[in-house]
């Protein structure tokens, strides 16, 4: 394929690539204060006047780009030679009116710290990235909480036209920390069980990408995700291995076939086979649109919830340093909202650059799901507010405003939270901005 130059929307097509030009039957997981699924759109200023190019419209081969857990944008792996340790951070606090995810429960103030390690390097043909980012919080009316995530992903090249990737995700914690976290959006920015209390989340991944000729590229990827919620005596697991062919019909078009069997082996023991059509389309300069879809076949232990899984969204940079997103899907899941169950999401998100340090944006989710025999419907609305300054190279204040209202069965939530943070980014960390 032609290498072409990545440009300043690297971090918006990456994410909106992985939620929706990839749709795998796996774990919805929970990282942490973000989530292994969601985008999460970076806290810094982004160039919203560099047009979109070939790059962003072919993401067959694995991505050399990954986003930080810290929230603060899209680190490259490939810009670090030597192994290097980089530290970085956030110290926040504020008001939380439900701190704990419960139908009926006492607010409270809270503050909490973040520390941020990674350790990165690369070489010609190997590139490597470990992250770690705990949460440790405390409130005013109830005992301290904390989330562990970490990450670790290792790409390489074993010839000009065959490529690999490995990676995985773990988190330990209490989930009701999630909404803390970096802003959110896609399938993970509305899904908050009451009384999850400690979780557990291991996704790991593997990817071959080949390519055949100029215009064809063939993948194939393997992955296992498993969570467990002790509070609610659940546990999800399921692996899945998928094949997909890739076909660029010029610079700004590409088709996609893909073929995917996922087996559930926890709470939830059946087998599903599904395959489907993709298509990505670049119109304009400052514009991406992906469409995918196609039908699933389950065995009757994934209680016949046959159906038709898609993905859509769009992302457009608009005048004045500005960009907008919206994305829908309806997929399969395993674990966090119930096993079998089908979930239907929309999200939207919206960022302007004022000057060169300071971020305004705004993000929207909806979710909503089915009810089995052993699973309650769900639905959920997210939203967050966030403003942020760069007071440094390596130093940003932020201010926000999140509110998320649901109900799991007959249990309704509601939760505001008003926060501030100081956040410290590891130097010379690079970040796509």
């Amino acid at each position: 394929m032609n290498k072409l130059k990545t440009l300043d929307l690297v971090p918006v097509c990456m994410a909106l690539t992985a939620a929706f030009c990839t749709i795998q039957v796996r774990a919805q997981s929970t990282p942490g204060p973000g989530n292994k699924t969601q985008i999460v759109i970076p806290q810094s200023p982004l160039n919203a006047n560099a047009p979109l190019t070939g790059s962003e419209v072919n993401q067959s081969r694995p991505s050399q780009d990954v986003q930080a857990l810290d929230g603060t944008g899209i680190i490259s792996m490939s810009s670090i030679r030597k192994p290097q340790l980089l530290v970085g951070g956030a110290v926040s606090g504020g008001y939380d009116s439900n701190p704990l995810n419960l139908g009926d429960a006492k607010s409270s103030m809270l503050y909490s710290v973040s520390p941020y390690l990674s350790m990165q390097s690369s070489t010609n043909r190997t590139q490597f990235l470990i992250q770690y980012h705990p949460t440790i919080t405390r409130y005013s009316s109830y005992s301290g909480k904390t989330m562990h995530l970490a990450t670790a992903k290792m790409i390489g090249s074993i010839s000009p036209r065959l490529s690999w990737a490995v990676d995985v995700a773990g988190s330990h914690g209490d989930d009701s920390l999630r909404l803390l976290g970096p802003a959110q959006t896609g399938s993970g920015s509305g899904t908050f069980l009451p009384n999850a209390g400690v979780v557990t989340n291991i996704d790991s991944g593997a990817d071959l990408h080949y390519d055949a000729s100029p215009r064809d590229v063939l993948g194939l990827h393997f992955s296992n995700s498993y969570s467990s919620f002790p509070a609610l005596k659940r546990t999800g697991s399921v692996a899945t291995a998928s094949f997909s062919y890739n076909h660029a019909l010029k610079q700004s078009l590409s088709l996609q076939i893909y073929e995917q069997s996922s087996r559930y082996y926890g709470d939830l023991k059946c087998t599903a086979i599904g395959a489907g059509v993709g298509i990505r389309w670049q119109p304009r300069e400052s514009t991406l649109i992906s469409l995918k879809g196609g039908p699933q076949i389950d065995t009757p232990g994934c209680n016949s919830q046959q159906g038709f899984s898609y993905g859509a969204s769009i992302a457009r940079k608009l005048p004045r340093r500005s960009q907008l997103f919206v994305t829908a899907d309806r997929q399969p899941v395993v674990s966090y909202l119930g096993s079998g169950l089908w979930q239907d999401d929309v999200s939207a998100g919206y960022e302007r650059s004022f000057q060169s340090s300071n971020v305004l944006s705004f993000d929207v989710g909806f979710v909503h799901s089915s009810t089995l025999a052993n699973a309650s419907s769900y639905h959920g609305t997210f939203f967050d507010a966030s403003y942020v300054r760069q007071l440094h190279r390596n130093v940003s204040l932020g201010w926000g405003y999140r509110t998320f209202t649901g109900a799991s069965g007959p249990i309704d939530i509601r939760r505001n939270i008003l926060q501030f943070s100081l956040t410290f980014t590891p130097h010379p960390r690079p970040v796509s901005q």
